[in-house]
């Protein structure tokens, strides 16, 4: 008996050799995609004041099968990178975040349908341009939905309809995933903003963050042409470049911007019209304005850390999301365990390839 034994559990440890070296095998030899780095053509930020390039840099991520099914086409995921970073974010960068092997892994286990992933640059010489468009900083938004979605339809095999197009990002780029997707139905057809910023003024966006002082005393560049050493530092360089893209004032160098509250006295008041133009870029309070076209998407997720180091985030994801259910726009919100940046590799596997696998049309 005890010779079976011996014989059965040696029989099963050589089976399970075998499984785990063809298991490797198999990871070895499945197909992987491929990552084009380009330089795409940007007339959309042409006379930009901050002198940023109108060529602008693009990755292209092509799933496994791309180049073997010539006759086949693939739905499409626009990526926005945060504040501060560049288009390297997605690809490597967030928690160890390495684009391709992470698709092609998701791919390879049946978690994620292929699709053509593209991950342009927000970054200008602000650090950011928040995806919008401004006198100052040029119109990167049209920059996203004509520019590079018309680039990409034209030198890649894309199923070129909304309904097969996705967008989006995290933080800075939450933001721009969002607002496109809102003000561009026809383009995009479903969004994903991960701990989206700049929503609405509140919080440390409000008349209560002190920094908006320190920000008016910025009279040069130089801020910007060092990495922030501080939070406060941060803050300071976000809400002018924030500033520049929201209220911008093209007579007003070297700088050429308008802060939203300016100090009187002991205290920050508003100060007019750069309140109004700065509150105007915001989403939380255009949803009855473009109710309709936020209907028309066939999916929007929102979500946020519960301890996000941004207080306006951590508040007006929230409050977005009860603008929308009050006017029966269906979308999801999640407040998961984590802060602004800890978990987007997780989520982005986790939660927005399948979301996008699950809503976007792939024929």
């Amino acid at each position: 008996m005890k010779n079976k034994l011996t014989r059965l559990s040696s029989a099963l440890a050589l089976l399970l050799l075998l499984c785990s070296l063809v298991s490797a095998q198999a990871a070895q030899t499945s197909p992987s995609g491929t990552l084009e780095d380009l330089q795409v053509p940007a007339p959309a930020l042409a006379g930009n004041l901050l002198g940023d390039p109108e060529v602008q840099r693009v990755f292209v991520y092509l799933p496994p099968s791309y180049k073997r099914e010539a006759a086949r086409r693939y739905p499409t995921l626009y990526l926005l990178h945060g504040f501060g970073g560049g288009p390297l974010a997605w690809i490597k960068g967030y928690d160890g975040m390495n684009l391709p092997v992470e698709v092609d892994s998701l791919i390879a286990k049946g978690l994620a349908a292929e699709m053509i992933i593209v991950v342009p640059n927000g970054r200008n010489a602000y650090l950011g341009s928040f995806y919008t468009n401004s006198p100052v900083t040029g119109n990167w938004e049209d920059y996203v939905y004509r520019d590079v979605v018309n680039y990409v339809d034209g030198h890649y095999r894309t199923l070129a309809k909304a309904s097969s197009r996705g967008i989006a990002g995290h933080s800075m780029g939450g933001y721009g995933a969002f607002v496109i997707a809102m003000k561009h139905p026809d383009i995009f057809g479903a969004t994903y903003a991960l701990s989206p910023c700049c929503i609405g003024m509140e919080g440390d966006l409000s008349g209560d963050n002190l920094v908006w002082n320190i920000a008016a005393k910025v009279t040069t560049r130089e801020l910007f042409a060092r990495p922030p050493r501080s939070f406060e530092d941060f803050f300071t360089v976000a809400m002018i470049a924030t500033s520049a893209a929201f209220s911008p004032n093209k007579d007003r160098a070297p700088l050429y911007v308008d802060l939203p509250f300016i100090q009187k006295g002991m205290t920050l008041v508003r100060n007019e019209p750069a309140f109004s133009n700065f509150r105007s870029k915001m989403p939380l309070y255009q949803v009855e304005q473009y109710r309709e076209n936020l209907m028309k998407l066939r999916g929007i997720v929102l979500d946020v850390g519960d301890h996000d180091e941004f207080t306006h985030i951590r508040r007006t994801t929230g409050m977005l999301s009860a603008e929308m259910s009050e006017r029966e726009i269906v979308h999801a919100f999640e407040i998961y365990s984590g802060d602004h940046s800890n978990r987007i590799r997780e989520r982005f596997s986790s939660k927005v390839m399948p979301f996008f696998t699950a809503v976007l049309e792939n024929k």
